[in-house]
């Protein structure tokens, strides 16, 4: 045989050894499925491989404990029928055919997920990337008790495992944003530890319903790094016995309009949580009509140490109302409600063109361990109508330290002050009135405080025929 002889025969024996290495169908051996390695998928190349016809051909991604893998798939299917299927430890099934992009998958720790491809056109090609990544060691936290609200910003467990225990089963609550973009498909949830896990369950998966652990530990993770707007809030089983349901909603800045029904013989709790922000306004309530319907706000999530905020149905309030806290809840039996939020207070809030009412609250009536103790407010009245302003205590607890105190002023349109009210210990039912155009409330120290105020033309008590007799005396103890 000649040298152009031997050459062609080299040539052919080239293609036929490349043909075959793509026929190979070569698994991933588990000892390079280690933290700190990237593999390229097939041939060990980092760009799309041809494929042959009729290749079929499964890959196991094993990442070890605490260690999850990122794939980043490839697709350059050409063929009608091609298909790349992708079937992860959670049994969640996702098909890539040729007219869609290239995904990113994430594997959860010492879990599987398999990688199928199915080829049958000849100019199809395929190449994925694997990378694996050590995850931190899980931070480990009690849910803690009382008024205070368990919850997670998203953002704050990206690539943060946490790990959190109760005395008991743990209840988990998807409490999404107003933001349609935020996905949950890499956010993952874990009944035990990340260790030891008993199920592992991706958090898309409880958008409508909430995850319960069968163990008193919950671990929490996020794999991927989408800036999300939202929250997951955790409550002990327990505390949540007699509700027909629990939802939740984090409010970034504004939400849209929130419904929540109640059927008859229903309670439903709903718990808002504020992102990055320490306070929360309402602007919108929209109630039922029926006799039996309930709807209370109360303080933290809603529970036995719960303190009532405002009663939709039988106070007197107006709206836009602001709650100097980053969280509370909504307790709703026998009927349906609308509300929005915002986290802004809008400089029109203090100014009063006519009557109104509504409630002000003390950081430290929401959580007695509010490190936020100095309210400072003024309402101002522009209309041309004499108009006086009734406060009344609603509860006004202080600490023994002479630090503490509460001061009611109202002014007339010149700044000369037509009321001073000074409460330095505990008040409960207390009332100040006084024609004026300016209300200023300042509270010091530590102030267990709820005060409901109106503006009008009467002064007409904001509590029964009862209670004004019974609170006539307090009123001339403090008022002068």
């Amino acid at each position: 045989m000649n040298f152009s002889g031997w050459s062609f025969l080299f040539v052919i024996l080239s293609i036929y050894f490349a043909f075959s290495e793509q026929l190979d169908c070569t698994q991933i051996p588990l000892n390079t499925q280690v933290a700190g390695k990237s593999l390229y998928i097939p041939d060990n190349q980092n760009s799309p491989v041809t494929l042959p016809v009729d290749f079929n051909c499964t890959y196991a991604v094993n990442p070890p404990t605490q260690v999850y893998a990122e794939i980043t798939v490839s697709n350059n299917l050409k063929g009608v029928d091609d298909v790349i299927v992708v079937t992860d430890g959670q049994k969640t099934v996702t098909k890539i055919t040729r007219n869609d992009p290239d995904v990113v998958f994430y594997v959860f720790p010492g879990t599987s997920t398999l990688v199928n491809v199915q080829n049958f056109d000849a100019t199809s090609k395929f190449q994925m990337t694997i990378s694996y990544v050590e995850l931190p060691n899980p931070e480990q936290r009690a849910l803690q008790k009382g008024q205070n609200l368990n919850y997670l910003m998203l953002n704050s467990i990206q690539r943060k495992p946490i790990t959190l225990s109760a005395d008991g089963p743990i209840i988990l609550t998807l409490a999404r944003s107003g933001y349609i973009v935020d996905e949950f498909d890499n956010y993952f949830v874990v009944d035990g530890f990340l260790d030891q896990p008993k199920t592992v369950k991706r958090l898309v998966d409880y958008t409508l319903t909430n995850f319960n652990t069968s163990s008193n530990v919950i671990t929490l993770v996020g794999l991927d790094e989408k800036v999300s707007h939202s929250s997951v809030i955790l409550n002990p089983s327990a505390n949540l016995n007699g509700y027909y349901h629990f939802a939740g909603v984090t409010v970034d800045k504004i939400i849209g309009n929130i419904n929540v029904a109640a059927e008859h013989g229903q309670k439903v709790g709903v718990t808002i949580v504020a992102k990055d922000a320490g306070q929360l306004v309402l602007n919108k309530m929209r109630l039922g009509d029926g006799a039996e319907c309930k709807c209370t706000a109360v303080t933290g999530p809603p529970t036995a140490d719960s303190k009532a905020l405002i009663n939709f149905k039988e106070d007197q309030y107006a709206l836009p109302q602001l709650f100097p806290y980053p969280y509370f809840s909504f307790i709703v039996e026998n009927c349906h409600i609308q509300f929005n939020f915002t986290t802004t207070v809008s400089p029109s809030y203090y100014q009063l063109d006519g009557e109104r009412s509504g409630f002000i609250f003390s950081p430290i009536y929401f959580n007695s361990e509010a490190t936020n103790r100095f309210i400072n407010l003024t309402f101002a009245y522009t209309g041309a109508d004499r108009k006086q302003f009734v406060v009344d205590v609603d509860r006004a607890m202080l600490s023994g330290s002479t630090s503490s105190e509460m001061d009611i002023n109202i002014y007339d349109s010149d700044w000369k002050k037509t009321l001073s009210t000074v409460i330095t210990g505990n008040q409960e039912g207390t009332r100040s009135r006084a024609y004026g155009s300016y209300l200023n409330v300042q509270m010091t120290g530590y102030v267990d405080g709820k005060l409901k105020w109106r503006l009008d033309s009467s002064g007409v008590s904001m509590f029964n025929v009862q209670s004004m007799l019974i609170l006539a005396a307090f009123y001339l103890v403090i008022s002068f």
